[in-house]
């Protein structure tokens, strides 16, 4: 399959009027991988991982028709989203992706709409209560350590099922999906093995009665076709529409 990535020099830098372009062609590429794998056109969302981007950067890519930005730093998220909010910004989604320390979770709670990575009891506790002062709910995913690398955060998966169970007892907390990464590996049966294991996971929390776990939050620039045909539906990707992080 050729995607209409390769179009696009991955390691350079794109200017202000090149990051549209590459949006488009990013989608165009996600279609050609839903169809390669036999699934439904529009049943994968984009959500652009804007870390040490440029609100100017970030605005350029949802003036092309982005809808949905992750945020992996707390900081950058408050700071994007008030600077967004001045350039007047189309209505747009947004998430942490990156690991939220509990006294990090009052802004993340202000200015998101979904925590993807939601691996405590604690951390979950103290959104809960946060959520609950501010009479909202909130969206949150499980980040799921499918590949049992010691370097990420995310719960060991025959854990998840134990923590779903007690956090579904907190009220304004909906659970919405789960979230991972993929095995940091050459080997594209390892990756993939991570995120079937990942998609079986959701599929037990459906069938245990949470059946608000529709999402899967799964894939990057390098691993989004691998993440796509095993059942994605957001995939995380900065680096194909940004270029490489400053």
């Amino acid at each position: 399959m050729v995607l209409m990535l390769e179009l696009f020099d991955m390691a350079a830098v794109p200017d202000l009027a090149e990051i549209g372009e590459r949006y488009q062609a990013l989608c165009e590429t996600v279609r050609a991988c839903e169809a390669s794998a036999g699934r439904e056109s529009g049943s994968v969302r984009v959500e652009l991982a804007a870390k040490y981007q440029s609100p100017e950067r970030v605005l350029a890519a949802l003036q092309a028709g982005a809808e949905l930005i992750g945020h992996n730093l707390i900081q950058q998220l408050v700071a994007g989203e008030e600077a967004l909010s001045e350039l007047d910004a189309p209505a747009h989604r947004t998430h942490v992706i990156g690991h939220l320390q509990k006294n990090k979770a009052g802004k993340a709670l202000a200015y998101a709409d979904c925590i993807e990575t939601v691996d405590s009891l604690e951390l979950a506790q103290r959104l809960n209560r946060l959520a609950g002062e501010r009479g909202k709910y909130l969206d949150i995913f499980l980040q799921v350590n499918s590949s049992g690398a010691p370097s990420q955060f995310g719960i060991a998966p025959e854990q998840a099922l134990d923590l779903v169970g007690q956090i579904a007892d907190l009220k304004h907390l909906r659970i919405a999906g789960l979230m991972t990464i993929g095995a940091h590996s050459d080997d594209t049966t390892e990756i993939a093995r991570s995120f079937e294991l990942t998609r079986n996971l959701r599929e037990d929390l459906q069938d245990g009665g949470i059946a608000s776990a529709t999402e899967l939050s799964m894939g990057m620039t390098g691993d989004m076709e691998i993440a796509i045909a095993e059942g994605s539906t957001i995939i995380r990707v900065g680096t194909a529409v940004f270029g490489p992080r400053p």
